[in-house]
């Protein structure tokens, strides 16, 4: 290929424009000031480094204490999973064991109705619930006369014990 008459070869540097020279002083002022410029920006970015450190180890700190709560909470809740069997197992037994006193009470009532004597596996019978009664003043007990008669005394014996015959 050859070159074209018309083609001129860029000079290799620049030619300066009197517009665009610029002294050196004030080159080496804008280069101090981007000097400047960049430290400030590295301080910058190292606090905010520093700052993304502390809060990434609070933020850990706070995962582990969230794990600790959790473990806690499932200790408790199996702890109370497994009251709330006791309790239910507890319950029916209960249950049970009423279900067997009411069937022994009735039991018990149907051989007093028809007059049989109870069972021997019966339990007693319950004690009736005593009904609140309005109570009234006692009067005083009048003294009785003391019958002059020793005879009345002598089977006081034989009426509280009975008679060996009797027996």
């Amino acid at each position: 290929m050859t070159a074209s008459p018309y083609f001129r070869e860029p000079p290799l540097s620049p030619q300066p424009e009197p517009a665009r020279v610029v002294p050196l002083s004030t080159r080496e002022a804008d280069v101090a000031a981007r000097e400047t410029a960049v430290t400030t920006r590295e301080a910058a970015i190292e606090r905010r480094e520093r700052e993304l450190d502390r809060l990434t180890a609070a933020v850990e700190a706070q995962r582990d204490r969230l794990v600790a709560v959790r473990a806690e909470y499932e200790q408790r809740r199996d702890a109370l999973v497994q009251r709330a069997q006791e309790l239910e197992r507890e319950r029916g037994e209960l249950l049970a064991a009423q279900s067997r006193l009411v069937e022994a009470r009735a039991t018990l009532e149907n051989a007093r109705e028809s007059g049989e004597a109870a069972p021997a596996s019966a339990p007693p019978p319950a004690v009736p619930e005593v009904a609140a009664v309005a109570v009234e003043p006692v009067a005083a007990p009048q003294p009785t006369a003391v019958p002059a008669d020793p005879d009345v005394y002598a089977n006081w014996w034989t009426v509280q014990l009975g008679s060996p015959e009797a027996a």
